[in-house]
């Protein structure tokens, strides 16, 4: 009798489990993308790069794609800099599959830096633009990678992970997608509380890329100069946003921002040198890239 109960059970298992894989949701097309993309350029769609005393920080691999950059003029809430145009991006990198976070910090510069929100689960906060250079310099020198703030257009595309609705999350944001201002609404979505800090970094789902947190908790500091004329003249290949302004992107919205603000094509600015409690960094590693080669212009 107990024989028959055990196999009667394995059995109910078996097919519960079948109609939950039945019922997942299938794979995104930039999903689809990103796997294939990987496997032919026979690199691992995750990478873990070891910091210091089994501290790690893990990458997810992006492939080279083509956008619609910006808003289109139907965008409730848009910005007129946020004009929509074509970009190329002609190299896949890897990218931070989580905002930087204290214990990251610490261990890559070796010192504590006071955090407003102090965890080491947490984002980093109050970081400048400086000094997320100096993270990253020193990140490269100590493991002979290349790593980078990612371009503006590099941000949005690996935001939208194919999307073309003001939010990867489609036409509106909710509290249990992100952390933000959720007293505040966009369109349709729904009221919630605002938390008034940051969040463990993962806590809410991720793109189709398998970002984290791309909207809220902290804005995200670019490599690219701000400027609101940057759509009009930059390249529409692989563009940089150069420039001599004093003002750096910021992307993505922060745990104190109205969800217009984490829309994927939302852009704002702050001087390199400011370090704000709603300001941190995310990462991207160079593929095939060592700081020596890129010191001898390899």
């Amino acid at each position: 009798m107990k024989t028959f109960i055990a196999i009667f059970a394995s059995l109910l298992i078996a097919v519960a489990v079948t109609a939950a894989e039945k019922t997942q949701a299938p794979e995104s097309p930039a999903a689809q993308l990103q796997k294939r993309a990987a496997a032919e350029a026979n690199l691992p769609l995750e990478k873990t790069i070891d910091l210091d005393n089994d501290v790690n920080m893990v990458f997810v691999y992006i492939p080279a794609g083509e956008f619609e950059m910006g808003s289109p003029a139907t965008e409730l809430k848009r910005d007129s800099y946020e004009d929509q145009h074509h970009v190329k991006l002609t190299k896949a990198f890897y990218m931070g599959k989580f905002e930087v976070t204290q214990l990251q910090y610490r261990a890559v510069l070796g010192v504590g830096k006071m955090m407003d929100f102090a965890g080491f689960d947490f984002p980093a906060d109050s970081v400048s633009w400086y000094q997320a250079s100096t993270f990253l310099n020193k990140l490269s020198e100590k493991t002979d990678m290349l790593f980078r703030l990612p371009t503006e257009a590099e941000w949005e595309y690996a935001c939208r992970a194919g999307t073309v609705t003001p939010f990867y999350t489609g036409e509106t944001i909710n509290p249990d997608q992100a952390n933000y201002n959720a007293a505040k609404l966009y369109g349709k979505g729904l009221k919630g509380d605002a938390k008034k800090r940051t969040t463990k970094v993962g806590s809410y789902p991720p793109n189709s890329f398998g970002l984290y947190d791309m909207p809220g908790n902290v804005w995200e500091w670019c490599s690219d100069r701000y400027s609101k004329k940057s759509y009009k003249i930059d390249s529409s290949v692989d563009p940089l946003g150069t420039g001599d302004s004093l003002s750096v992107v910021i992307r993505g919205g922060g745990w104190d921002s109205p969800p217009v603000d984490c829309r994927s094509a939302s852009r704002d600015s702050r001087k390199s040198w400011r370090h704000l409690n709603d300001i941190g960094f995310r990462v991207v590693l160079e593929i095939d890239k060592k700081v020596k080669n890129n010191r001898d212009g390899g």
